[in-house]
Order: C-alpha cells, then structure tokens, then sequence
C-alpha cells in the first residue's frame, strides 16, 4: 500500500468518531455560552481589584455580546463556503489566547478589549460548530447531536453563575477566564486529528463582503442603541442608533436580493418556522439573562449570599435545564420541535410570574421551585429550535442556520439584560424618594445624598451618606432594598408577556418534512 493510500485511510478512520467530533463541538460551544454569565458573579470582585465605573463593569459584558451579535452569521456564511473545521479550529485558539490574556490584563481597559476579541472567537467557533456535526451526523442522529450541543450551550450558560462562585470565592475574578486555556488546548489538539469538513463539498472563494458589512452594522447598531438607553443616554441617542439599524437591515434585505453570491439566503425565512423558532429563542434567552443578571444581586445584596453561595443558588435551573435538555432531543427525535417549544416556553412564562412575586423577606424557598421550571423551559426551547432551524434549511446552509439561532440567542441576552436594567434605572429613579419618605426619612440632606446614588441602588447598594443617625441609616438600608426588589420584579413582569407571546410563535412551527419517529438512526462516515 502507497503513503497516499494509507493516509486516505487514516484519515477515513478519524472520520468515524462523530461521538469525539460532537464531543469536542459541544465543549467549545460550552464554554462560549460559559462565558457570557460567568461575569455576573465575577464582577463584584473585578470591581474591587480594577476599579472601573459602573459603565466600565457593564462593558465586561457587553463588549462580548455585542461582538457575537454582530459577527455570527457572517462568520458562518463564511465557514459554509470555505472550511468550518479552520474556522472552528481558529476560533477555540483565538478563544483561548484571548481567555489567557483578559486574565492577565493590568486593567478594566484591556480586561474590555480582549473580551470583545474573545467574542470575535465566540464568534467564529458557534456556527462553525452546527455545520460541523452536520458533517459528522443524519437522520435522527443528527437530532440527538444537536440536542447534545444546543443543550450543553444552554447549561454552559446557566451553569455559569454556579462555576464561577467557585472559582471567584477560591482564586479570584481571574480564574473563570484562565479554566478555558487548558479546556481550549486539549479540545485544539483533538480536533486537529478528527474534525473534518463536509466530503465532497464544493468551495467557494467568493463571499458578500458589502452584505457582511451591512449586517454587521445592523447588529452593532441595533445591540449598541439598546445599551445607549441602558447606560442613561438622551432617548434621541438610543433611538437614532436602533433607527439606523432598522435603516441598515433595509439595506442588507434589499442588497441580498441582487447580490450575485448573497451571504444569507433569505429564502430561508419563507419557512415561518426558521422565523418563529428564532423568535423563540430571542425571547428565552432574554428571559434567562436578564434573570441571572438580577437574581445574582437579588441574592448577594439583599439575601446577603457570597458569591459561593449566589452561584450555588442557581444550581436548581442548571439541574432542571440539563434533565430538560436530554428529554427534549428525544422528545424531538420522536414528535417534532413544536411540543417541547411550545412547553418550553409556556414554562419560562410561568417562572417569570412566579419570580415577579419576590420580595426583600422572600427566603430561598420562594425561589427555588421557579429556577427549576426556568432551567426546564430554556432547556426545552434551546434544543428544539436549534432543531427546528437546522432541520428546515438544506444541509449547505447549517453553519448560518447554527449562526442564526445562536444570534438570536446573544441578541436575546444582551437585549433583555439591556432593557431589563433601563427599567429598573428608571423605576427606581421615580420610587426611591417615596419608599424614603415611607420609612419617615426627613433630613433633606440625606434625602438629596441618597438621591445622588440611584445608580447603587438600581444595582441592590445602599447609598453612602454622611451625617446620618444610626437610625436613619437603618431605615434609608430598608428603603433603598425596597425600592430595588419592587423595581426589579416590576421590570421582569416584562419577560413573562414576552414569554405569553412566544406561545403563539411556538404554534407556528412545524415539523420538518421527513423528520419521523420511524427514521433510523444513521451516521454520517
């Protein structure tokens, strides 16, 4: 036998490990996920080594959503036509090397600017991703795949404030970015020998460079309008940012209709269920970020809980989310997306009421039983409408179906965490100086100190005053706690009428055509 002979063997040897290959696609799209809420713990103790602003803490956030946002679906158009094993591969290095260095970084400035580079790679790796088990996967095998990897993106997610308690009550802020570099060189190395892209598939250099773009500044403006109003900015601001997304948008749609290789084949979304499913996952993941976002200081501020303890405390949704997401890849397998979608957001809804209901004496008990039908909803929703989006386009279009839902999923984070903390900014502005009144707080000058400081107590602070009695302060600690868990169970009223809409999406989806109960399970080699 020639080397050319044996090599074409060895390699057709790699190719039949799809359990490696989904292996390793489900670890890097998890700690992409990961990612994006470990900072909800982290940040109290960022904060007390780098000192930033309050807009600078939120920047560790947004600087890595916002880039994901803008950047998946092209990346994804790209991978489908030139390699999605290089892209993926590029992606968990840069990932990697970015991970190390937001660890290393001397201050809030670079902690930033790497992080929107580890979204860049985020970027990269989540579409690639879909199209790489696409490869690897048929039939119903590919069902129970992608339900394995949209269901370990949504317990990365949810599992983030839990890993991070640890890591942060431990070793510090530092530690919840340095855990990728070893998981990144090991999944690196393995996908280096067996990942492998499509047999046969025809590659294309040409790309839509003007429709990427467009899209790209539709995205960026759209995320950086939402975050324009969160930050306080003058509604014209906001709203001239989110205008010139909706003006940009125009443009790509039209652009896509004359453009010779268009980036997205917008004949996709003739299909309602590619639209109805992405909806879907833009209002679940709005629930769920927005959740963790206030519920981590809702334990830390005013149940007193260490970060230890507020990661533990989601623990209950990262169970529940994980059981969900192993019966619904069957569920899926064997009945079609719809009914676990359409269970699965009905859950979300009403674990948003229930949530609505806390107060500042609610114990742990009256929280709990909610975070578990959360966990089962978002489980449930993620691993269907992934399913449902793939299942609906043709096998040359994965990757930007991987990249769509994945959009959907960023913008529903980045969204609802954005609108959620606008509202509870302004409520709380309105609601402060009544609830001090209410606790018979008369000295003007503690009213007007304490008033200068909303922004702390939009985040579950008590203001730092001076010249006050014993007293007094105890009572402007009563209020300012009041007013914060009125205004944020207000706000997510916002997030169950979501959700009861999302119901009506839910009844749009359809089966997708040859998905069937009776299908063997075959796997791609």
């Amino acid at each position: 036998m020639d080397s050319g002979s044996k090599l074409k063997r060895e390699r057709a040897t790699r190719a039949t490990k799809p359990g490696l290959v989904l292996t390793i696609v489900s670890i890097g799209a998890g700690i992409v996920a990961l990612d994006g809420t470990v900072v909800a713990v982290a940040n109290p103790d960022i904060a007390t080594s780098l000192q930033p602003t309050m807009s600078q803490l939120q920047w560790v956030t947004n600087a890595y959503l916002l880039v994901i946002a803008a950047t998946l679906v092209i990346f994804g158009r790209a991978a489908d036509r030139f390699s999605k094993r290089w892209f993926w591969l590029t992606g968990v290095t840069l990932f990697t090397v970015s991970s190390l260095l937001i660890a290393l970084s001397p201050t809030v400035e670079w902690v930033i600017a790497w992080r929107g580079v580890q979204g860049l790679a985020g970027a990269l790796i989540m579409p690639a991703g879909v199209g790489l088990l696409r490869a690897s996967f048929q039939g119903a095998a590919l069902s129970k795949a992608i339900a394995v990897w949209s269901g370990t993106t949504g317990l990365a997610a949810a599992a983030g404030p839990v890993i991070a308690g640890v890591l942060v009550e431990t070793f510090g802020w530092h530690a919840v970015f340095l855990i990728n570099v070893p998981i990144g060189i090991v999944v690196v190395a393995i996908g280096l020998r067996y990942l492998r892209d499509d047999r046969g598939e025809k590659k294309s250099e040409r790309l839509d460079v003007l429709g990427a773009v467009l899209l790209a500044g539709a995205m960026a403006s759209l995320v950086w309008g939402v975050l324009r109003a969160e930050h306080g900015s003058s509604g014209s601001s906001a709203w001239g940012w989110i205008a010139a997304a909706v003006v940009l948008a125009v443009a790509f749609i039209g652009w896509q209709g004359r453009a010779p290789a268009p980036l997205l084949d917008l004949a996709v979304f003739r299909n309602r269920t590619v639209i109805a499913a992405s909806l879907l996952v833009v209002v679940a993941f709005f629930v769920l970020y927005g959740t963790i976002f206030f519920l981590t200081l809702y334990m830390q501020r005013i149940q007193d809980a260490s970060a230890f303890q507020a990661g533990a405390g989601v623990l209950p949704m990262t169970a529940a989310l994980a059981v969900a997401s192993t019966l619904t890849g069957r569920i899926v397998a064997r009945f079609g997306p719809k009914p676990p979608l359409l269970a699965g957001i009905i859950f979300v809804g009403v674990a948003a009421v229930g949530l609505s209901q806390l107060t500042v004496e609610s114990s742990y008990h009256g929280l709990w039983p909610w975070l578990i039908l959360m966990g089962a909803g978002i489980g449930a929703v993620a691993v269907a409408s992934t399913d449902a989006l793939v299942s609906s386009v043709p096998a040359s279009l994965s990757s930007v179906a991987g990249g769509v839902q994945q959009t959907s999923s960023q913008l529903g984070g980045v969204v609802g965490t954005a609108t959620l903390t606008t509202m509870v900014a302004s409520s709380v502005g309105s609601s402060f100086r009544n609830q001090m009144a209410s606790a018979g707080i008369t000295d003007q000058s503690v009213i007007d100190q304490a008033m200068e400081e909303t922004s702390r107590v939009s985040q579950g602070e008590v203001p730092a005053v001076t010249g006050a009695s014993p007293e007094t302060l105890e009572s402007l600690a009563a209020a300012a706690q009041t007013t914060f868990v009125e205004s944020m169970t207000s706000a997510m009223t916002i997030s169950w009428v979501l959700a009861a809409a999302g119901i009506v999406l839910a009844l749009l989806v359809k089966r997708p055509a040859g998905q069937s109960s009776s299908e063997p399970i075959v796997v791609a080699h």
